[in-house]
């Protein structure tokens, strides 16, 4: 595996060992890769290298219908000694929803102490993300963002829309998934980290991510299509009608000019 990745083999070992049948396999894979390029294939968004921020994830997770593992590396303020790493994995792809949504997932306390936090099955709250809503107007707009566990306003783990912040909040907030410190010495008290980097691995195998890149394929075409309608419709609005009533009401001795 490459180095500075969040998910190295002893981590992904680890995980690997929380988890059974599919997503099992597919993190041991990780772990024991048979050639390095396999191991970037299971990559679908890494802040430091495809940049940060909700939009620059969305546009590499999209389409992914499969299970994901989600990193984050984050430091409380300037003490780099307090950095640490948490996951979640979720047992499906990502949706733009401003609930709460999912079927199954775990939390990862991953370094310096390594937990999993499993569902409790009291609720099911395992994962919220939130783009920017439509341009109508909200009185009580939703937070945009990225969240696991807890609730709207209270999540457990909850990542700003430029994937410079991380708060994460006592277990006593979350109902989804079991309790438990997510990095050491966590009080009761939210705290705020600054992030470092985001990393998200798909677990789907090779047809999550072939279908995956024939979604990318039809939005790049409806995408180019809408492009040429726009541009068609604006060259032919000079020669319009309807901007020529446009001008006859805005300047009505422009016709007669035009006719001298």
């Amino acid at each position: 595996m490459s180095v500075g990745h969040l998910l190295n083999s002893g981590r992904a070992w680890a995980i690997s060992l929380t988890l059974r049948g599919t997503l099992s396999e597919e993190i041991s894979k990780v772990c024991f890769p048979s050639a390095a390029e396999e191991v970037d294939d299971y990559l679908l968004y890494r802040s430091s290298l495809h940049g940060k921020g909700l939009n620059r994830f969305w546009s590499n997770i999209e389409g992914y219908n499969a299970p994901l593992l989600i990193l984050i590396s984050a430091h409380v303020t300037n003490n780099d000694a307090r950095r640490w790493i948490i996951g979640a994995l979720i047992h499906q792809g990502l949706e733009n929803h401003d609930t709460f949504y999912g079927t199954s997932g775990s939390l990862y306390s991953i370094s310096p102490v390594f937990h999993v936090f499993t569902p409790s099955g009291k609720e099911k709250n395992f994962v919220y993300s939130h783009l920017h809503g439509t341009v109508k107007y909200e009185a009580h707009p939703k937070p945009v963002g990225l969240a696991f566990g807890g609730s709207s306003g209270n999540e457990r783990i909850f990542v700003d829309e430029d994937f410079a912040k991380v708060i994460v909040r006592h277990h006593a907030c979350d109902k989804t998934y079991h309790h438990g410190p997510l990095y050491p010495d966590q009080g009761f008290l939210p705290v705020e980290a600054s992030i470092m980097d985001v990393e998200v691995l798909g677990l789907g195998g090779k047809r999550a991510r072939d279908i995956q890149s024939s979604y990318k394929k039809r939005e790049e075409l409806f995408t180019e299509q809408r492009r040429k309608v726009d541009l068609k419709t604006f060259g032919n609005w000079e020669d319009s009608p309807e901007k020529m009533m446009m001008d006859m009401v805005s300047d009505p001795n422009r016709v007669r000019r035009e006719d001298r």
